[in-house]
């Protein structure tokens, strides 16, 4: 099997060099489907990231009311000119 592979790999010939396009393209199909994959998981995984970040929102304003500092502080206004 080995021999075989060596063999299309050091090809030259037009069919060779066909057969090595195909394998390097098979290849990188492979990768861009696995990064498509991931890619599947992550989003998946959003929607419970957010409802995480809501429920940390909501801690922490519920700790700044008890704290007396339910107000955020304003933000400065920059003027230009």
């Amino acid at each position: 099997m080995e021999a075989i592979e060596r063999t299309r790999t050091h090809d030259r010939t037009p069919a060779g060099r066909v057969a090595g396009e195909i394998e390097r393209l098979r290849a990188q199909n492979a990768a861009l489907l696995a990064a498509i994959a991931s890619a599947n998981a992550a989003m998946t995984a959003a929607p419970s990231w957010h409802e995480m970040h809501r429920t940390a929102q909501k801690v922490l304003r519920a700790a700044l009311a008890e704290a007396g500092a339910a107000q955020r502080p304003q933000t400065p206004v920059r003027r230009v000119g």
